[in-house]
Order: structure tokens, then sequence, then C-alpha cells
């Protein structure tokens, strides 16, 4: 994934992320070609970078060629559209529209489950963040288990990406923000003002700091000033 440095997201964002996501796209390749599929997740914690469940229905064949390398699970968080009439700075000049994301990447290697009991495992736990099981009998159990099959993804690496204008002035931020609570989009407005407005805001300072010819962390020694 395109991850220019100011557009990294960290790492406790990104395990946020993981742990909050409700979908992933489920990419595996294959001589033929690549193939996804969207899927309910669940993260669990652990082992280094954690682990992501799914499961599939039988008739899916992803399950049955888990495919060349590692899988991909994509994730996304809250996304939508930037209007340039947000930005202070374009008051009196035009610029394009852009479309504001935040995503991980996981990768890793697919592990299969076709055994009941680690299936039903993971059906209670995916049911637990999602709330769709509750109070079936044993044999209402062996009826939904049967057409499903279990998918295991250890986490090996993730990327990840929070392209949210952190590369603009704070004030075209602020106007973004303002922007988007006030067509609705507050998860990408709120993600903004936690990770794109303390970043821009952190780097005009030291802009400042450097156009007034002072070195990073030295006490500003201009008379008049206080050094101590």
């Amino acid at each position: 994934m395109y991850t220019p440095r100011h557009f990294e997201l960290g790492a406790d964002r990104a395990a946020d992320l993981l742990a909050g996501a409700r979908t992933a796209q489920l990419v595996t390749a294959h001589p033929s070609g690549p193939v996804a599929t969207l899927l309910p997740v669940l993260h669990r914690p652990g082992g280094g970078l954690g682990t992501l469940v799914f499961h599939v229905t039988r008739t899916n064949e992803q399950w049955r060629d888990t495919g060349l390398g590692d899988a991909l699970a994509i994730l996304s968080g809250p996304d939508g559209y930037v209007d340039p009439d947000w930005y202070a700075s374009q008051a009196m000049k035009h610029s394009v529209p852009t479309w504001n994301y935040v995503t991980v990447h996981a990768y890793g290697p697919l592990v299969v489950h076709d055994d009941p009991e680690w299936v039903r495992a993971a059906v209670l736990d995916l049911g637990d963040r999602h709330g769709y099981v509750a109070g079936l009998t044993e044999e209402e159990w062996d009826r939904q288990l049967r057409p499903i099959v279990g998918l295991e993804m250890p986490i090996a690496r993730i990327e990840a990406k929070a392209k949210l204008n952190q590369n603009r002035a704070p004030e075209d931020i602020a106007g973004v923000i303002a922007g988007l609570q006030g067509v609705g989009e507050d998860a990408l407005a709120s993600a903004m003002a936690e990770i794109s407005l303390p970043h821009a805001e952190a780097r005009y300072r030291l802009m400042a700091e450097v156009k007034a010819g002072r070195r990073l962390g030295e006490p500003d020694a201009r008379p008049g000033r206080e050094t101590g």
C-alpha cells in the first residue's frame, strides 16, 4: 500500500482499528488471479499482532485453495468525500476535492478450520462481537455449523494508513472537520480531530521555530526572551 510518511497510522491506532472492525475484505492470490470475499471479522489479541478470525460458507471455493503466499485482509475505518470549499486557505483560489480514509492491511498465512468445535467457538466469539447468536439448541447448532468453515489468519505484518489531510495547514483541517460534521460524517471528523489536527499543529510549530532561526530543542535565546 502506498503510504507517504505523514499518512502513516501509529501502532496504537492501528490496533484500535483491528479491535473495532466489523468486516474485512479477505484477499488471496491464485494462479488464475486474485479472489476476495467480504466477511465478518474478529480480532483476537495476543502472540504479537494477534489473529483475525472469519468463517465462510462451505460452497465458497476460497477456503479450499488458500492461495499463493500470505493472504491479505483489508480493514476499513471511517472514510468520506472532502469538499475543497471547506479549506480555509482556498477562499481566494480553486482546489480539487479528495477522499479521506483510514485503513489497515493485515497479512498472514490463512489457516482452515473444518472442526465443528473450533468453528462453534469462532461463531460464538463473532456473535459476542456482533450480536447475532442467541439460544440455539444442539440440533440447531449442528444445522447452522454444517455449511460453514472457519478461517484464521495469524497476523505476520500490517500496513496502516490514515489519509486525513495531515499535509495541510491546521486551519484547513479545522475547516474540513467542520464541513464533515455539517454533512453528518462525525466518525471521520473525529478521526481528523484526533490524528490530523495535532499532527498539523506540531508541524507548523516546528516550521515557525525553524523560520525564527532556532534549532530543534534549543531555548529561544533572542534578546528579551526567557531562557530558563
